[in-house]
């Protein structure tokens, strides 16, 4: 089995582990500033969108950027 490193996947995307962190973190505070700004929108998607909603997206951005900051 090949395994992917983070340090792999990195030079494979041409991006630094600072530069991934940042934009993950952009998105992570676009989507609670979202959720800050439009709570009952933001119910709304997460009680009708099925399997995954936006509540995940943050909780895994949040879990991903613990990695990050692991590594």
């Amino acid at each position: 089995m090949n395994e992917l490193s983070l340090e792999k996947a990195l030079v494979a995307d041409n991006q630094t582990s600072v530069s991934v962190h940042e934009n993950l973190d952009q998105i992570f505070g676009m989507l609670v500033d979202f959720k800050e700004r439009n709570p009952q929108t933001f119910k709304f998607l997460c009680d009708n969108s099925g399997d995954l909603t936006l509540g995940d997206a943050i909780q895994a951005l949040a879990q991903t950027l613990d990695v990050l900051e692991e590594e």
